[in-house]
């Protein structure tokens, strides 16, 4: 029996975080979620996931800080993290900083799974 694939999603809006969280459990994903960047980062360092899902304005730290912050650390730094934001203006500098993938919001199953499984 393989192990699940871990995924972390960091998102402040419960109704996607939750939604999110449903999708990707439908395709047997082990899931767990943070509500904003900070939270995110203590979980990341705590049990790294396999792929992380990250919203970019979130309270107390947003998703570009984070982002720079795993990047950063060499304990985190290879873990695929992939961007979702409404902005496609914040494209660009979510992959220069490092992120996999941009997912612009609103994203369907089927891109939200391309990502993922590209991801790994």
């Amino acid at each position: 029996m393989s192990k699940q694939t871990r995924v972390l999603i960091v998102e402040d809006d419960e109704a996607i975080r939750f939604g999110t969280q449903l999708r990707l459990e439908t395709r047997d994903f082990a899931v767990s979620t943070a509500i904003d960047g900070c939270d995110g980062l203590q979980q990341i360092r705590a049990d790294q996931p396999d792929v992380i899902l990250m919203d970019i304005r979130m309270p107390n730290m947003d998703g570009l800080t984070a982002l720079a912050e795993l990047k950063a650390d060499p304990t985190t730094s290879e873990i695929p993290v992939i961007i979702a934001s409404a902005s496609l203006g914040d494209k660009t500098t979510a992959l220069d900083i490092g992120a996999k993938y941009f997912l612009c919001k609103p994203y369907s199953n089927d891109a939200l799974f391309a990502v993922v499984d590209s991801s790994l």
